[in-house]
């Protein structure tokens, strides 16, 4: 280990980014707490996957620190008034360590331990203690470096994530959102594979989406994609708009297959155990995949989802459809 705390004093985790993030900052976590019993463990996460963080008290953190970002908060004095508290916070309870959980520099996260006034932060770049970079590794291995460089450990991480909300049911599902405009799949393509799901499964298909506009800046939503998928798959889909992490991790609980594109919801359902068919367009899955020897990925030839066809996912799904 190459420092020392005492059951007294605090660590600060920091992981402040998307939700996809946080789940591959999970196996990290975990490490944390089995490595340092008895030090206060706070994880720093934002408002919009503090939904994904709730079920990791207590069982691996001690207390979570919400910040709200700009674009999700707008401007006024609520507003102001809540950034200020969050600032309060960090400085009425000062710690001894901060983890930068992030994969890659961030001058954020930086900004947030010197708040916490830690005493030494770990992460990656010159102003942190840490390992040096290399491309080409996965989400999870570099929030995973950064704790094993700090606490001596040797091992790579675990090869699934363990999320404490498990998977237990027999439903079949279909997920559409994702934040990136490459990883939008067309919603008539969903709809044949909806109807061949529904099909072999013998059962309606669970349809996820966020609900909302897609122009909206904040929370782009899928309604207008959703309304279209069930237009055209008519009775083989159940419409499941999930408006919180907390309802997508209910319904996620009822499923045991699951497509989706690249997106925080893909990584949450490989994480609760769910069986996962990732689409990928515009991002990378060498560093992106669900961490899980139970999905499999399909890649675009482009940069650009739209290549892929039905053909190719109902090949990937189909041995699944018969059995859990």
């Amino acid at each position: 280990m190459r420092f020392s705390l005492t059951s007294r004093q605090r660590v600060l985790l920091v992981r402040n980014d998307n939700v996809g993030d946080l789940v591959c900052s999970i196996p990290a976590i975990r490490l944390a707490r089995e490595r340092l019993r008895g030090v206060e463990i706070r994880l720093l996460v934002n408002s919009y996957n503090v939904g994904v963080a709730e079920p990791l008290v207590p069982r691996w953190v001690d207390r979570l620190v919400v910040y709200t970002k700009t674009k999700h908060a707008g401007f006024g004095f609520r507003q102001a008034a809540r950034l200020a508290g969050f600032y309060r916070q960090l400085l009425a309870r000062p710690c001894d360590a901060a983890f930068l959980l992030v994969g890659g520099e961030s001058r954020q996260a930086l900004a947030f331990a010197r708040w916490a006034r830690a005493r030494r932060v770990f992460g990656y770049g010159s102003k942190a203690h840490g390992p040096s970079w290399e491309e080409g590794r996965h989400e999870v291995e570099y929030s995973w470096r950064v704790m094993a460089y700090a606490l001596g450990v040797e091992a790579p991480p675990p090869s699934e994530i363990d999320y404490p909300m498990r998977a237990k049911g027999d439903r079949v599902a279909i997920q559409i959102t994702s934040r990136k405009p490459g990883n939008r799949w067309p919603a008539a393509r969903f709809a044949e594979v909806a109807r061949a799901m529904a099909s072999a499964a013998r059962s309606s298909v669970l349809l996820f989406w966020s609900p909302g506009d897609q122009a909206t800046p904040t929370h782009p939503g899928d309604d207008r994609k959703a309304e279209e998928i069930v237009r055209l798959a008519g009775g083989a889909v159940t419409p499941s708009p999930t408006s919180t992490l907390q309802e997508l991790i209910a319904r996620l609980t009822e499923c045991r297959l699951m497509v989706t594109p690249d997106g925080g919801a893909m990584h949450l359902a490989a994480a609760m155990g769910v069986r996962v068919v990732a689409l990928f367009g515009q991002s990378d899955p060498t560093r992106w995949r669900p961490w899980t020897s139970r999905a499999q990925c399909l890649k675009s030839s482009s940069a650009t989802i739209e290549d892929l066809s039905e053909d190719a996912v109902l090949a990937a799904i189909t041995p699944y459809l018969g059995s859990k």
